[in-house]
């Protein structure tokens, strides 16, 4: 009989590898993707557009607050200028040697203004011309008469508003053709006339 072989020294059968099932492993499970920039923006715009809204409401009652201040600014300086209301107004002026008055007249039914240029017998007053909404007039010496009054009418849209006048004089050096000084004047309904370069007051003789 053949020698007794124990159990711890036997070997189990070889088996072929075509037969031998394939360890198994775990599947790399795919990286987190990042949420969709797509999906994102339209939470984040719903967050921002409380605030957005917020903001354009302060500024808007800003505006309106401002705005209704200033009319009633502007409406409480209408009411000031209607009590003080005179419908003339007269400025001193001194232009290239010549005294001349610069004087504007609101008609009755303050439908019209009259502005007229007055150098009262200055006799270093060769030339005299005022412009004023598209409007002008002018008068020169001749045959040493004095020049006269130059005179413009204008229609009148606001009563209470302020006439814009350019005035041109030309003294006693002054010759045909050559440029006259001159200066802007600003009339108001009230009686007061100011600088409109320098909005400096100006003196009446009226």
């Amino acid at each position: 009989m053949g020698k007794d072989v124990e159990w711890f020294e036997t070997r189990p059968p070889a088996q072929d590898a075509e037969s031998t099932p394939p360890a198994w492993h775990p599947e790399p499970q795919p990286p987190a993707s990042a949420p969709d920039r797509d999906e994102i923006s339209p939470m984040r715009s719903r967050r921002r557009w409380p605030y957005v809204a917020a903001i354009a409401a302060a500024a808007l009652t800003v505006a309106c607050v401002w705005q209704n201040a200033n009319d009633e600014q502007q409406q409480k300086d209408r009411q000031e200028k209607a009590a003080a209301y005179k419908g003339m107004t007269g400025a001193a002026l001194n232009v290239d040697g010549v005294k001349a008055q610069l004087v504007a007249h609101w008609n009755n039914d303050r439908h019209r203004v009259i502005l007229q240029l007055r150098s009262y017998f200055d006799r270093n007053a060769k030339y005299l011309r005022i412009d004023a909404s598209g409007k002008s007039a002018s008068s020169v010496q001749e045959n040493g008469w004095f020049p006269k009054d130059p005179e413009i009418e204008l229609p009148v849209e606001d009563p209470l508003a302020d006439v814009t006048v350019r005035v041109a004089i030309g003294g006693k050096n002054w010759k045909e053709g050559m440029r006259a000084f001159s200066r802007t004047v600003r009339l108001s309904p009230t009686g007061i006339a100011y600088d409109a370069e320098t909005g400096k007051q100006l003196p009446s003789d009226l």
